[in-house]
């Protein structure tokens, strides 16, 4: 693709951050834009939840990417940004607070969250 070429990385999270690394591997020298709603940098959630809270592994460990990796690799990585619109029609993404974000390629890597059951009984004891 041309170096003016923009792909938008909705979701900074495990895959996002992959993605946008397999992008420069592969040689893609046009603009990469990972955005995430958590103040974090992408992280791996395995560890998050077990090595970390154990105490058995330190903080910077569950990152995905050091914090350098996203410079040196012209990722802009812009952390605690909410997309709330996206606008294929046009190719832009829109962000709180009202900015507009063209792209060529979108790539959604927002994961899931989980649902609670909403029946009788699922708050009781043992009731996953």
């Amino acid at each position: 693709m041309a170096a003016q070429s923009t792909h938008v990385i909705v979701g900074a999270s495990l895959a996002g951050a992959k993605a946008a690394e397999a992008l420069r591997a592969e040689g893609f020298d046009g603009r990469i834009v990972l955005i995430g709603a958590e103040p974090e940098p992408p992280y791996e959630r395995p560890p998050l939840s077990k090595e970390l809270i154990r105490g058995e592994s330190a903080r910077e460990s569950v990152f995905v990417h050091g914090a350098e990796f996203y410079p040196q690799h012209e990722i802009e990585l812009r952390a605690s940004t909410t997309v709330e619109t996206i606008d294929p029609e046009a190719s832009e993404v829109g962000l709180a607070g009202g900015e507009r974000l063209g792209y060529d390629r979108l790539l959604l890597t927002t994961g899931a969250a989980p649902r609670r059951l909403s029946v009788l009984g699922s708050d009781l004891e043992g009731v996953l």
